[in-house]
């Protein structure tokens, strides 16, 4: 059976005055909506005790974004209805999304209370720790929902969309796996699927994933996303594979004219096909249309970030940092853009932050080492906080890389090879991957630097290697490693070509000035 679903995206407007995006899952997509919204209103009017039609308007407003609304018409039917635990679980779901989070738990544990059902009251409670950012207690509740009913794909899927917040990607992979198992064509088991297999480093494993959940569901606004990603990634930007792209972001934007991701990836393809004028067009765009939504903010930050705008991407950060605290990705750019502009004092304020807000994210603590010991010489706080993430998620060869970089940078390189190698066991088994290009290339220079002179060799001989593998995937990454190994490998002819190809591809800063930069030397 297909779970194909409908979606859609809303604006939705937060109690603090700030708008943001959500991407929804729906059972059909909504179609004459202010037809049926004035035929609904009308009858729950002439007739205020029946809560089946209100349930219907309370979905509608629901589908469409207007949730405050749809809030007052759920809070309606649970005075008349009040054992409707699934609607006390869906007026839950968007008090939580709505950042209303005192309310969520109380609408939680009203439902708690009603509910004599052993395993939904887990998976509530599994609902609650994830309110109260508790993660770990939240898996171990969604964990005995599962086993009283492993039938249940709704809980594996729970299970593995928890997993994918506190960043366990091989766990996560468990979890949709089973969800599978019960219900093969999943489009939203399968996208999150894809994600988890692209954050583990199985590229072609989350390739052909997505290419067979694309054939099932061609206008799920999700999966096009992820599609438009993937070609954005791999430079198809010009001739006939370029227009095929640019038809699929036509496409998409029809289906969802709200979605701010969208206009991203449509502002990258036009930088990605060096047209940077119409790119800034659209950015200035983009801002004036979601003045008011730290996600254009976020956008706009990182933009100006990649093509060199130091100042005007320190601004835009700032301003979404200040409108939208909950959000991992806006401390990720903030502790990238902040130390390149030279703002140091602001972001000693963000590491104690993040830490605050996220602590049981792996790459939080990674970040926060890195940062302490690279722009503050916190040699022992750093190297301990980056530590964490290993401790974190030790399954996951990033969480190793990451400490390897930070024991490098304190110049500690037996012990960053060390580190290094047991990230390297990590790695999926006969797949090559991103990841492995920075960790061959610090394997390298750490041995290098203790006169290893064979294994320099060997590793930058591997980035070659594994930088020619991945040039269908992402050539301006692949032919960036390739320039650097060809240079450490003494091929300084090759290394030039390889450096030309990765600006052919519109590298993105700071990438792109450190090539241009080794150009001039070589």
């Amino acid at each position: 059976m297909s779970i194909t679903m409908a979606t859609n995206v809303v604006r939705v407007m937060l109690p603090s005055g700030k708008e943001t995006n959500f991407q929804l899952t729906l059972a059909r997509k909504p179609t004459r909506q202010q037809q049926r919204l004035k035929k609904l209103r009308k009858y729950v009017q002439q007739h205020p005790s029946g809560w089946k039609k209100r349930l219907e308007l309370a979905e509608l407003l629901y589908s469409i974004g207007e949730w405050e609304k749809a809030i007052i018409e759920y809070d309606k039917i649970l005075k008349q209805r009040p054992k409707l635990i699934g609607v006390r679980l869906q007026l839950g779901k968007i008090l939580y999304l709505m950042g209303l989070t005192e309310k969520a738990i109380d609408t939680y544990k009203d439902a708690l209370i009603l509910c004599k059902n052993q395993e939904i009251n887990y998976h509530i409670k599994g609902l609650i720790g994830s309110c109260r950012g508790q993660y770990n207690a939240a898996l171990n509740s969604i964990h005995l929902a599962t086993n009283l009913n492993p039938d249940n794909s709704g809980y594996w899927l729970s299970l593995g969309l928890t997993y994918l917040l506190v960043e366990a990607p091989v766990k996560a992979l468990q979890a949709f796996e089973q969800v599978l198992k019960l219900s093969p064509d999943d489009v939203v088991a399968l996208n999150y699927n894809h994600d988890a297999l692209l954050a583990s480093g199985n590229i072609q494993a989350a390739w052909k994933n997505l290419n067979r959940t694309w054939d099932l569901a061609p206008d799920n606004i999700g999966v096009l996303e992820r599609v438009i990603n993937h070609r954005l990634r791999q430079r198809l930007v010009k001739a006939q594979e370029g227009k095929n792209t640019r038809q699929l972001i036509r496409k998409v934007m029809q289906l969802a004219p709200d979605s701010i991701n969208i206009q991203a990836l449509l502002v990258y393809y036009h930088i990605f096909r060096g047209e940077s004028a119409k790119a800034i067009a659209l950015l200035d765009k983009l801002i004036e249309d979601y003045l008011h939504n730290p996600l254009g903010w976020y956008y706009y930050g990182r933009f100006m970030f990649h093509i060199g705008q130091l100042p005007e991407a320190v601004t835009a950060i700032l301003k979404a940092h200040k409108m939208y605290r909950q959000d991992w990705e806006i401390y990720r750019a903030l502790c990238e853009i902040l130390p390149a502009a030279g703002k140091l004092a602001q972001l000693r304020l963000v590491v104690a932050e993040m830490l605050e807000y996220f602590p049981e994210r792996w790459s939080v603590w990674a970040t926060a080492g890195q940062v302490l010991v690279e722009h503050f010489q916190e040699v022992e706080q750093g190297s301990r906080l980056s530590a964490k993430g290993i401790e974190l998620q030790p399954q996951l060869a990033d969480t190793w890389f990451c400490h390897g970089r930070v024991l490098t940078l304190l110049g500690k390189h037996p012990e960053a090879i060390e580190v290094l190698k047991e990230g390297w066991q990590c790695l999926p088994v006969k797949e090559t991957c991103l990841q492995s290009l920075p960790a061959a290339g610090g394997l390298a220079e750490s041995s290098k630097v203790i006169g290893d002179e064979v294994n320099h060799q060997h590793w930058w001989t591997v980035v070659a290697s594994n930088a020619g593998k991945l040039a269908d995937f992402d050539p301006a990454l692949a032919y960036y490693w390739q320039g650097r190994a060809s240079a450490a490998l003494g091929d300084k002819t090759k290394a030039r070509q390889a450096y030309h190809h990765a600006l052919s591809q519109h590298l993105l800063y700071p990438a792109e000035e450190e090539v241009k930069e080794s150009l001039s030397c070589l």
